[in-house]
């Protein structure tokens, strides 16, 4: 029988093979396990469509998968640059520490989290009924223009946490919508680190929808996708249309 990592360089192989057009990126997200703070504290970068390094929770990249890789729910490859090849991208440089070191989240009321941020919020609706509001964090935003090759701060976004009866939670986030970003994906992969660093990637849907000039986002993890359509309706929630093609990669900072 073949051995894991043959099975991976074949699969890589045939992965490389396939003409796809470029992958237009959306947002990214992270799951909170822990109880949420009640104050400010310093936060963990978090970079769309990359990885971090050592990370010891779960991390999530937005993809379009490419065909073949769309048939697999899940795929172990032995190394984060391996899962690199896979979708096919090149991670941005990092942003100067002074940038980084400036992204601070902070827990907030509905009421003030309309001041630090520069759309109109719209709250969630229409959430399952055993979903309890565990907070609302800001999260600040840096962005990379792939033409300029700069870092810049962006308007913050705010990351509405959720937690279930059963101990699930997930999270939906509301920030200004942004067509330099391009198309919001439908699917997006979990990246979890392994013994021997090998990375495991799972898919799972994902669902953007705008209302005025907000967007949101959730992935269905700890909420199915039949909640998700659910609430999207109780938002009335309209489709996300970005004719431009994308022209920045987003950096969220999200609390450790």
């Amino acid at each position: 029988m073949p051995s894991e990592s043959r099975i991976t360089a074949v699969l890589e192989s045939m992965l490389s093979a396939i003409d796809s057009p470029p992958s237009p990126t959306r947002a990214i997200l992270d799951r909170a396990a822990t109880a949420l703070p009640a104050e400010p504290r310093r936060i963990r970068p978090y970079a769309r469509f990359a990885f971090v390094a050592a990370a010891t929770i779960a991390l999530v990249f937005a993809i379009f998968p490419k065909t073949s890789v769309a048939l697999i729910e899940r795929i172990v490859v032995d190394s984060y640059a391996a899962a690199y090849r896979v979708i096919g991208w090149t991670p941005p440089p990092n942003p100067p520490k002074a940038l980084e070191k400036a992204a601070e989240s902070e827990r907030v009321s509905l009421a003030a989290a309309q001041t630090r941020v520069s759309f109109r919020v719209v709250p969630p609706a229409g959430l399952p009924s055993d979903a309890v509001l565990a907070g609302i964090h800001t999260m600040p935003v840096l962005s990379y223009d792939e033409a300029k090759h700069v870092w810049s701060k962006d308007s913050p976004a705010l990351a509405f946490e959720y937690r279930r009866a059963d101990g699930r939670t997930f999270q939906l986030v509301a920030e200004k919508d942004d067509p330099r970003t391009g198309t919001p994906p439908r699917r997006i992969f979990e990246a979890e680190d392994l013994p021997g660093g090998k990375v495991a990637l799972t898919k799972r849907a994902h669902y953007a929808w705008t209302n005025g000039d907000q967007m949101t986002s959730v992935t269905a993890d700890g909420i199915t996708v039949a909640e998700i359509k659910a609430i999207c309706a109780a938002m009335n929630g309209q489709p996300v249309h970005h004719d431009a093609p994308e022209t920045v990669t987003k950096r969220y900072s999200l609390w450790p």
